[in-house]
């Protein structure tokens, strides 16, 4: 295969890091930032009411993204969880609270996946490298920024992140814009992703090669949905493509 023709698209979340790691942190500034806010309206703002809301606020999202095959954005996610805690911030202070929400990832940066700095350059030698990511609290800039700082980023000759696009894996076309940025086939090509009604199918339906990883996430099975392969690890992931 030349590199030209071929392309590995990865996932983010799950995939190339642990979503686990840094999650304490991550929540412990977004909960101090919304107290910050609160101290304007309320006497307190118990943790697990913030818990609650946020629990809320991501049943929500969860809807719109596979229902809706987009993400809603960090502003829609603080202004459903303000909301819920009856909280009537200003403009000012929504704009505080989602930078503060999404620079919380560089604050508790989640870990690189066991292999992966050593199986990237490896797999660049031979195809394009192209990142699809579905964001949540961090949109695509702010990935970006952890990936350079992870000295990450130069592996990727193409992104597709949802906050960025405003549409969701499955939908086709983020398949569809990084074969086309790469100038690559989808038969010669391959998508690894954790998640099978996102990552598999959206592959799958453009005519990629599916590789589930089930490193982190575990391994998952649905009458509907078959990936190709299935890798327990970034070594057999290179063992299956290289």
């Amino acid at each position: 295969m030349g590199k030209e023709e071929s392309l590995v698209s990865v996932d983010f979340w799950n995939t190339l890091v642990k979503a686990e790691t840094g999650g304490k942190k991550r929540r412990e500034v977004r909960y101090e930032a919304l107290c910050k806010v609160a101290d304007s309206y309320i006497d307190r703002l118990p943790k697990q009411e913030v818990e609650e809301a946020s629990r809320l606020a991501s049943e929500k999202f969860n809807n719109v993204w596979f229902e809706e095959q987009r993400t809603p954005t960090t502003e829609e996610l603080i202004s459903d969880i303000l909301n819920t805690l009856g909280i009537p911030a200003t403009q000012q202070e929504l704009d505080f609270l989602e930078e503060q929400f999404q620079q919380s990832l560089l604050e508790g940066p989640p870990e690189i996946a066991e292999g992966v700095r050593e199986v990237l350059p490896e797999l660049r030698e031979k195809y394009s490298l192209a990142l699809i990511s579905d964001t949540m609290y961090s949109p695509g800039k702010v990935i970006r920024s952890y990936l350079e700082t992870e000295n990450l980023i130069d592996y990727f000759s193409s992104f597709v992140f949802s906050d960025e696009e405003g549409y969701s894996k499955p939908n086709p076309k983020a398949y569809h814009k990084v074969l086309e940025e790469t100038n690559s086939r989808a038969d010669r090509s391959y998508h690894v992703g954790d998640l099978l009604v996102t990552d598999i199918r959206g592959a799958k339906n453009v005519g990629m090669k599916a590789i589930l990883f089930t490193g982190i996430s575990g391994d998952k099975s649905n009458d509907e949905i078959e990936p190709d392969h299935r890798c327990a690890s970034w070594e057999e992931i290179r063992e299956l493509l290289i």
